[in-house]
């Protein structure tokens, strides 16, 4: 058959996909034909291997690129490509150095939206390797640490697929981030490359979406929008998606890709149950669709299987649902008269932790009504006494007051009979629980500082006396014995609830009724205070694990959510992917056999480690300013 030469020529050289879009910079696509005469950029062939060298190429060795070939990389990329100091480079002496802005850093460390909004910081300052922080001593040392020296702004698929291509053909290690909202270090890493996703922003709402097994309401949205971004998008658009509470959190990295809690866990599942279609980069520099009927088993991966790990998303079809209002109350007690809670009476320890067990004993009714827990136990000071506070919220979806006031009165009740002298709280219902958060979003969340670890109490540590009393006996311990702090977030995303999705999440989210955290306020530095030695941070780490171990010993077959779990786990495979783990290895050595794709405790992560870091690998504290190599060299 005769083609006319440019049809033919179009033919041969467009690697556009067939599938359609979500969004008109993904029609923006990397060629063959563009990459023909440019060897760093071309696409992984079906066959094609990259050489099994034992470490990522940093700068100073011999096959690191060269400013030229930087500078052809970044005319090809049309200007994206940034190398961006660290962020309190301003502090330190030199040419970038700014006496104002180090003061205005120093104020606003603590919000993430300064972070998100910068190339490379991230909120946990821990991970860098603590290089580079905020200090009134400018003569100090600022290094690029765990950051990456160079970022691609992407703006298109073109720019993540020269991104991937140049990473790989060039032996360097590739990092992703969007917000930065991480707490172990996922989305940095020294010496790399990474991809800024961030202003991947669109969204798109649709009445009537159609897709394998589903036809709704649905949102299509880039790999760029967050938490906030979601708020208004319900509001705008009279609807219900699932999201997470922290404002700046990315919803199409690791929320989705690791499970996704939010209010509506109880009521609706986890994010990763609502994922209708995914269109990612792969680490061959494809651009695919994943969906029930096309990629099958790298969309089961992406959705629960932990982020940054099979690809780089850029967009996202999920479920939307109606207004689903949400009716929400708080009860607190404490061990110390506390000016911040209203009308508040010391009661005694053993009566505090009666109560607390009482809130234990309703959780169940609480998970099966579709509500959501979400509770502290707290070491408290006021007028120079020490003692511990309890708060939890309350809220339950598709609730009017009335019924809430029916439902929650029995555990009133019961902490009234024991001694705890709490009134019905007061009850407000919001129209659609995450626009109420509208006004404050750009208020940002607050850089976590702390060293913490999370485990999964099951329906099974609830549904018998003793299983309770033991639970009971072991977060007692915790707090009391360990001096930590417990976040409990009270919701159980059954396969019933969640419409019976085939996905990667870990199989003990659906037997949950706790997602427990533990945290260790001391341990951490914040990026301001002098760094505590490498022997310190180990030992409370070790400290903090024994303690852990306790709750992993009465929770067989449970784990650990890997979005908020400590990076050295010492049993993170079944932690966070359980019985998954090897199914999702065969996903990744599918789709990645070059281990591109390296993340803290992802799949594949023990083939790789970070040497000549300041924290010297799973032996000490697990940071990122080193050499990524395989293990063993």
């Amino acid at each position: 058959m005769f083609l006319p030469p440019l049809l033919f020529l179009s033919l041969l050289t467009s690697s556009a996909p067939v599938f359609a879009l979500n969004f008109d910079w993904e029609k923006i696509q990397l060629t063959e034909a563009e990459t023909r005469n440019y060897s760093a950029i071309q696409f992984a062939g079906p066959l094609s291997n990259a050489p099994k060298k034992n470490c990522r190429s940093i700068p100073g060795d011999a096959d690191w690129p060269t400013e030229a070939q930087w500078a052809k990389f970044n005319k090809t990329l049309g200007g994206a490509l940034l190398k961006p100091r660290p962020l309190a480079a301003a502090c330190y002496s030199g040419p970038q150095y700014d006496a104002n802005r180090c003061q205005e850093l120093k104020q606003m460390w603590s919000n993430t939206f300064l972070h998100m909004s910068d190339p490379t910081s991230i909120m946990s300052q821990w991970s860098s390797g603590n290089t580079c922080v905020p200090t009134s001593n400018p003569n100090s040392t600022c290094s690029q640490g765990g950051y990456p020296v160079y970022v691609v702004n992407a703006t298109t698929v073109r720019h993540v697929q020269l991104a991937v291509n140049f990473a790989r053909n060039s032996n360097i290690r590739l990092v992703v981030k969007n917000s930065g909202h991480d707490f172990n270090g996922k989305s940095i890493g020294g010496n790399a490359l990474s991809v800024w996703t961030h202003n991947l922003k669109a969204l798109t709402y649709h009445t009537n979406y159609s897709a394998p097994e589903y036809t709704g309401r649905a949102v299509a949205y880039g790999a760029g929008i967050q938490a906030f971004d979601a708020y208004k998008a319900m509001s705008t658009y009279n609807m219900t998606m699932i999201v997470a509470g922290g404002s700046t959190v990315g919803l199409a990295g690791g929320f989705v890709q690791g499970g996704g809690h939010s209010t509506y866990t109880s009521f609706y599942g986890l994010a990763a149950d609502q994922v209708l279609r995914i269109q990612a980069v792969t680490a061959s520099g494809k651009f695919v669709n994943a969906d029930a009927e096309e990629n099958e088993d790298l969309y089961w991966a992406f959705r629960g299987g932990g982020g940054g790990t099979y690809g780089i998303i850029t967009s996202i079809v999920v479920k939307a649902f109606p207004v689903t209002p949400v009716a929400s109350g708080s009860i607190a007690f404490s061990t110390v008269a506390n000016p911040a809670i209203k009308n508040s009476t010391a009661v005694p320890v053993e009566t505090f932790w009666k109560g607390v067990k009482e809130y234990w004993a309703y959780c169940i009714a609480l998970c099966d009504a579709g509500g959501l827990g979400y509770n502290f136990i707290r070491h408290t000071h006021s007028a120079n006494t020490t003692g511990l506070t309890f708060t939890t919220s309350i809220s339950l979806p598709n609730h009017t007051i009335p019924q809430y006031r029916q439902f929650i009165r029995p555990l009133i009740q019961k902490l009234n009979t024991i001694g705890i002298p709490l009134p019905l709280p007061p009850i407000q219902r919001f129209n659609n629980y995450y626009t109420r958060d509208i006004p404050n979003a750009v208020s940002g969340d607050t850089v976590g500082n702390t060293r913490f670890a999370s485990r999964f109490f099951l329906r099974s540590n609830y549904d018998t006396h003793s299983a309770l009393e033991e639970m009971h006996a072991a977060i007692r311990d915790f707090v009391e014995g360990g001096g930590y702090t417990l976040h409990g977030i009270n919701y159980s995303p059954t396969l019933e609830v969640a419409g019976n999705p085939d996905n990667a999440v870990h199989p003990a989210f659906r037997e949950t009724i706790m997602h427990a955290e533990g945290f260790d306020s001391s341990a951490w530095w914040d990026g301001k205070t002098p760094i505590a030695s490498i022997s310190s941070q180990k030992s409370q780490h070790d400290r903090l694990q024994s303690y852990m171990q306790k709750w992993r010993d009465i929770t067989p077959g449970s784990g650990s959510y890997i979005n908020e779990g400590d990076a050295q786990e010492p049993e993170w495979k079944d932690a966070f992917f359980g019985s998954n783990y090897e199914r999702l290895a065969a996903v990744k050595r599918r789709w990645d056999r070059w281990g591109l794709f390296y993340t803290v405790s992802g799949v594949g992560s023990d083939e790789w480690e970070v040497k000549g870091s300041s924290g010297g690998g799973r032996e000490g504290v697990l940071t990122q300013d080193g050499r990524l190599c395989r293990v063993g060299v």
